[in-house]
């Protein structure tokens, strides 16, 4: 009866490590550029090899970097990628990298997302005369015939093992593949455009209903078969 009340207890932790993927994918189907989460399982090879038990995690997530639809707006500073790469970003502790092109210029002229952190350029932090340059397709800036900077835009060998950090914004650490690289696959920046989320909702609703079900399934056999065990053990004393 242990045995069985630490499977219900297994299948509850995991199904509730997937409630909260979903519900984190659900919270940002409107967000700018955010990438869905995906629940992955331990390989069964680190259970060999590392000594796994049932107490530790057995499921970790990682991103889906399919592109989300492009939206036109009506704003020069609003960009979105055709393609793969990241905005490149110069966060307080290190590069970060984002889809989300909703820019904006703040109070020293330099580009920079809704939270106020810089946009990085081939030369460093990019500042701007105004808000109306023109951007083409390379990611190259003009205010004018002036050329100003070119778009840092990177790509990974392996994008889906970046870290979400919300917001839209992403790390990587050593072990992400091709971290940093300038960008050498075909992409084009699209300005006055924004990438959706590529979350699509009525699948992440009908997963989670089928989950809520089963982890509630779940807690009455384990609440089952704890109520016997300790029957068992009252007619024990006898």
């Amino acid at each position: 009866m242990a045995d069985a009340i630490s499977i219900a207890a297994r299948i509850m932790a995991d199904d509730l490590f997937r409630l909260n993927v979903i519900s984190q994918n659900l919270a940002n189907a409107g967000t700018t550029g955010y990438k869905k989460e995906v629940v992955v399982a331990r390989p069964f090879v680190d259970y060999l090899q590392q000594n796994v038990t049932v107490s530790m995690p057995a499921l970790s997530s990682t991103i889906d970097p399919r592109q989300g639809s492009l939206t036109q707006t009506a704003s020069a500073l609003d960009l979105a990628i055709e393609g793969g790469g990241f905005f490149e970003l110069a966060g307080a502790e290190g590069p970060l990298y984002t889809r989300q092109g909703s820019f904006r210029l703040d109070g020293r002229g330099r580009l920079v997302t809704p939270a106020g952190i810089p946009v990085v350029g081939g030369g460093g932090e990019i500042t701007l005369s105004g808000t109306q340059p023109s951007i083409d397709r390379q990611g190259r800036i003009f205010e004018g015939e002036r050329f100003v900077a070119q778009l840092k835009i990177v790509s990974f060998a392996d994008p889906a093992r970046l870290t979400p950090l919300g917001g839209g914004l992403y790390a990587a650490s050593s072990q992400v593949r091709g971290a940093g690289e300038p960008s050498t696959e075909p992409l084009q920046v699209r300005q006055g455009f924004l990438e959706s989320s590529n979350v699509v909702t009525l699948p992440e609703m009908v997963r989670m209903i089928e989950l809520t079900r089963r982890f509630e399934s779940a807690s009455k056999i384990a609440q089952g078969y704890d109520g016997m065990l300790g029957a068992a053990m009252r007619i024990a004393e006898f």
